[in-house]
């Protein structure tokens, strides 16, 4: 069981040597509702992180508690369309959850999105990760469709929600 973070959380910047921890970490977590991970679609950036992520002014970063050598989650965004950031992965290990570890996560990347003056961030998600819609909607996202959705206008099978968070 970890702390409940506040300083203590640190987020660690993963190359394509973690492609294996990361698809773990979201195979377990998509597991718990149902749900399998799809290297073919949705999931395809957790094979090759560095061309998905950095090469596109993006990050990937495993999520460590103070108390863990494992990292407990995955944080995953990059630059999207229309003055956006996709917000494309957060996943968390069960011993993580209800902690504030996925709230601060998903502050990290607002936090950035704002300060690069972006007007928005994007994300798209399942209709069965009930917990993730609580806490976007507490954070302030709404759902969106069509252009509101930028990247995510055109959802996929696997993810049937657009969530839009406006900054300005």
């Amino acid at each position: 069981m970890i702390e409940r973070p506040t300083a203590k959380l640190e987020f660690r910047r993963a190359t394509n040597a973690d492609c294996a921890t990361a698809q773990a970490i979201v195979r377990e977590a998509l597991a718990e509702h149902g749900l399998g991970l799809l290297l073919d679609t949705s999931d395809k950036d957790l094979l090759d992180l560095e061309a998905h992520y950095d090469a596109r002014g993006g990050a990937f970063e495993l999520i460590y508690a103070a108390s863990n050598d494992e990292p407990v989650g995955v944080l995953g965004w990059r630059p999207g369309a229309n003055r956006t950031v996709e917000l494309k992965k957060v996943y968390l290990r069960r011993s993580a959850r209800g902690l504030g570890v996925g709230k601060l996560a998903v502050q990290r990347v607002i936090d950035h999105a704002r300060a690069l003056g972006l007007d928005a961030v994007v994300l798209e998600t399942a209709h069965v990760m009930t917990d993730a819609i609580r806490l976007y909607t507490r954070l302030g996202f709404r759902p969106v469709t069509g252009d509101d959705a930028a990247t995510f206008a055109n959802l996929g099978e696997d993810c049937e929600q657009a969530f839009r968070l406006a900054l300005r």
